[in-house]
Formats: C-alpha cells, sequence, structure tokens
C-alpha cells in the first residue's frame, strides 16, 4: 500500500511539474514584450549545491549557468544596497536581484570562488543551533558550514542573516520558543560571528503577526519571506518575498521564474495543494 502511495505521488509530481513547465512558457511569452521595459527587483532564494535527488539541492553547474545569466541580464546587488533602497537612501535604476542562500549547508562552499571571481556576495542565512536542528522541517540532514568557514565566507563579502535556532515551524511555538528562535538566535549567531547579524529569513516562509513583533523588536533590519513577488519601494521591510529556486525547474523555467506572470501564478497558487510545485 505504501509502494503504491508512492508511485501515485511520483506520477501526480511529474504531471503537476509538467504542466508547470507549459504554464511558466506560456506566460512567460506573454509578459516579454513589457518585462523588458521595467525595472523589476526581486530576490532569489537557494539552498542546497549538490547532485542528488533532494528538490532543494541544485547542480553546481546549473547553478553557475543560471548565476551567469542572471549576472547578464540584471545588477546582483546585496541585502545592504537592498535596506538603502528600502530606506529612501539609494534608488535603483536598473533590473536588480538578489542572491540568498537558506540554512548553511557546507556544500554551498564550493560556489566561494566561482562568485568571487564574478563579484558577487550573496547573502547567506544560518542556524544558530546547527547541533539540535528541527531535521524534520529542513528535509535533510546534509553537513552544515562550520564557524571557520563561514567567516571565510564572511571575507569574501558574503553577508549573514538569522535563519532561527533550529528551522522550527514559527508559526506554531509559544512565546517562550519563539524567543529562543528568533532573539536568542540572533545574539547567539553575532557572538560566534563578531559581526552584527542585521537580517531574518521564515523558515519554510511562515509567519504570523506574533512573529513579526519579535522580529521587529530584535531590530532586524529586513525579514525575508517565501511569498513570490517582486520588491518595491514601498514593500515592508519585514515582509519582503522571496522566489524559491530548486533542482525542478528547467534552466528555461529558471528564466520565466521572475516573469511577472509567472511570479503572480506562484504567489495565487502558494497556499493550495499544489502550491508546492510551482
Amino acid at each position: 500500500m505504501h509502494y503504491a502511495r508512492n508511485i501515485i505521488k511520483k506520477e501526480l509530481f511529474s504531471m503537476l511539474t509538467a504542466s508547470r513547465q507549459v504554464a511558466y512558457r506560456i506566460l512567460g511569452f506573454i509578459d516579454s514584450t513589457t518585462f523588458g521595459k521595467t525595472n523589476p527587483l526581486f530576490i532569489l532564494s537557494y539552498h542546497s549545491v549538490a547532485e542528488d535527488d533532494w528538490r532543494f539541492s541544485v547542480d553546481k553547474k546549473i547553478i553557475m549557468e543560471q548565476i551567469l545569466y542572471i549576472q547578464k541580464h540584471f545588477d546582483i546587488i546585496t541585502l545592504s544596497t537592498l535596506t538603502k533602497y528600502l530606506q529612501g537612501k539609494k534608488d535603483l535604476t536598473r533590473p536588480s536581484v538578489v542572491l540568498t542562500f537558506d540554512d548553511g549547508y557546507k556544500d554551498i562552499l564550493t560556489l566561494k570562488d566561482f562568485f568571487t571571481k564574478h563579484n558577487i556576495q550573496p547573502a547567506l542565512f544560518l542556524l544558530s543551533n546547527t547541533k539540535n536542528p528541527n531535521w524534520k522541517e529542513l528535509g535533510s540532514k546534509r553537513p552544515f558550514l562550520t564557524t571557520p568557514e563561514i567567516k571565510s565566507l564572511i571575507a569574501s563579502g558574503w553577508e549573514i542573516g538569522c535563519h532561527s535556532a533550529t528551522h522550527a515551524n514559527l508559526a506554531t511555538l509559544s512565546d517562550a520558543a519563539l524567543l529562543n528562535e528568533v532573539v536568542t538566535s540572533k545574539k547567539k549567531l553575532e557572538e560566534e560571528l563578531g559581526i552584527p547579524v542585521p537580517y531574518f529569513a521564515y523558515p519554510r516562509g511562515k509567519y504570523n503577526e506574533n512573529v513579526l513583533r519579535l522580529i521587529k523588536n530584535a531590530q532586524y533590519q529586513l525579514a525575508l519571506t517565501m511569498d513570490d513577488g517582486f520588491i518595491k519601494p514601498y514593500s515592508d521591510m519585514y515582509t519582503l518575498p522571496r522566489v524559491g529556486v530548486d533542482r525542478t525547474h528547467t534552466f528555461v523555467e529558471f528564466t520565466q521564474a521572475f516573469s511577472p506572470s509567472v511570479v503572480r501564478l506562484r504567489r495565487a497558487v502558494k497556499k493550495s495543494p499544489i502550491g508546492r510545485y510551482l
């Protein structure tokens, strides 16, 4: 019975991803005549860099191909630049994108030299408790970066944010547990790394009003969700949208994933049973 359910799930996944490819192509084509006339600003979210079957790991060669495409068509900016833009202290006159990596996996190191060569400074969102994380919520047990490895990325210009203490579902926690995940985790990372940690990324993009209150009280400058969308001068600095990228996206889909109509589609179905496939 269990085997049969897995087969059904696999077939359903294949059907949905095939449908997604068609939808992306159609919507991307529709947008192609107008998208170039605007200056879109958005954030991309990655996780792991690996040649395996975990959905949220992407092969190194594929990521590099995607990033080179991005660099050809957009300015790749930092979160600190984005902060100044949202504070009204800086103008962005060209299409721009921020690159982020969640969880802090060791395999990200394989891209260090590539990003240095191309003068790209991504943002890395870390867990403060990598000894006892919430493995179920993470969905993977791959090794995390060590503190010296993180410091080497900082020295190369990477920016650092907090991704909670354990990657728990913040929307389900008590006040005491939330303090540990949102406030104490920030202080711990700052003490270990010796730098301010002004950014937060909600694990799996989940948050509620109580979480938002603590984020603001902890004096984070920005907080990032997984709510697909573009960033505007008036965007809420504590619920900034990101566009997720995973290994199920073909290269063509990747180039269309931040097309306005595709982004609207992803956002509209995010809470539906099939939302996670888009």
